[in-house]
């Protein structure tokens, strides 16, 4: 996986294959049956408990880390960090897949293995640009420990997809964890927040979208020692939401619901019921969507790992009103896609037509339009270029 000319992770062929007809290989099949950009079917993981917007649901929390530490460094409620510790505390695995900020680049992430509490607070954070925790199933396929897994939901996704397949992958990964997600901006996002920052990428030696509090700042650490900060209401709501890619803006599953667990930012909402975004003790809204996550959070609730409080899920649409607006857009915007011809994922078991009557006709006829009159925007500015 290489970033691209755009600024997104790409895959490339590596040379010792690049002359070979793999087009029919096994391999090939499994990735068209497992990538998330051609097909996402959440069919076999249904049950009554299912619900049409935020998908299946056991329970749904409010909650933290108790470690202080740990709540600290997490983007929201530490909940994510203070669950892959304690899953190695008590050897439930050997090891955490996610990911980290590059030493070599802070600005860039790298997948890794952490092995103990240093390297997960390391490790904890949001990171705002292309980012392929997968790539670490290479050393799955050659390994007999047991490993926690987290990642995007897209991520998430594939593992899961994957492990219909390959046995050797399901028995290696027992626990998949995710994180709500709004999509992954190009890396060219981070160097228009730098340029903000009045900062040049090779004065750099750290680089940190969010946590260290909640939200947290956007921060770049100099080599000099100076830091330089901004909001993530500045950095992400002004600048790097702008650098989403395509794929990411016709997400059903931005809402991660392939993991055993899913965390997203347990906003405080203001007079309105909007998400505030004043900085103050991080807080994690807890998505259970399986037994074995059920399991696994409860015990760790047991053992003083977590602290959690029930949360109606009829009020998640108060703090994750994005989530909301584009799940129960995305059927319009597909079908927009179609009547231009463009090629799209297959998607199966999302309930997309019910999430639309949520919405109603107009908003689904601006969704439609509003991709329409976008595509034929971007193919005009092509046309000048060329």
């Amino acid at each position: 996986m290489q970033i691209d000319e755009a600024g997104y992770k790409r895959p490339r062929l590596n040379k010792a294959y690049q002359d070979q007809p793999i087009a029919s290989s096994e391999a090939t099949k499994t990735l068209n049956r497992s990538c998330p950009a051609l097909t996402l079917d959440i069919t076999p993981y249904k049950t009554k408990n299912y619900h049409p917007i935020w998908g299946e649901i056991l329970e749904v929390l409010r909650g933290h880390a108790q470690d202080k530490e740990i709540r600290q460094a997490g983007s929201s409620g530490g909940v994510i960090s203070a669950l892959a510790e304690y899953c190695l505390k008590h050897k439930l695995v050997d090891g955490v897949i996610q990911i980290k900020a590059c030493d070599q680049n802070p600005l860039e992430n790298v997948a890794v293995i952490s092995r103990s509490r240093q390297q997960i607070i390391a490790s904890s954070g949001s990171r705002y640009a292309p980012a392929s925790p997968a790539e670490a199933i290479r050393l799955v396929k050659s390994s007999t420990e047991k490993y926690l897994f987290v990642g995007k939901p897209c991520d998430v996704a594939a593992i899961r997809q994957l492990q219909k397949h390959d046995p050797h992958i399901k028995q290696g990964i027992p626990y998949l964890i995710s994180f709500m997600c709004a999509g992954t901006p190009s890396i060219t996002g981070t160097h228009q927040v730098l340029d903000q920052l009045n900062v040049s990428r090779q004065e750099i030696i750290g680089f940190r979208y969010r946590g260290d509090g909640w939200p947290g700042l956007t921060k770049a650490t100099l080599k000099n020692g100076e830091t330089r900060s901004m909001t993530y209401n500045e950095s992400w709501g002004k600048v790097l939401n702008r650098h989403l890619q395509t794929r990411c803006k016709i997400c059903p599953d931005g809402i991660g619901e392939f993991a055993d667990i899913v965390c997203a930012d347990g906003w405080e909402g203001d007079e309105k019921g909007y998400p505030s975004f004043e900085e103050q003790d991080g807080h994690s809204l807890i998505l259970l969507r399986t037994e074995k996550g059920r399991e696994l959070l409860r015990n760790a609730e047991s053992d003083a790992v977590v602290k959690v409080e029930s949360f109606d899920a009829q009020n998640i649409f108060a703090i994750q009103p994005f989530q909301y607006y584009r799940r129960t857009t995305i059927l319009p915007r597909l079908l927009a896609m179609k009547a231009l011809m463009l090629k799209i994922p297959s998607y199966k078991g999302f309930e997309l037509s019910r999430s639309m009557k949520e919405i109603g006709f107009y908003q689904s006829f601006k969704a439609f339009t509003g991709l329409l009159v976008r595509r034929k925007k971007i193919k005009r500015s092509q046309l000048k270029t060329a």
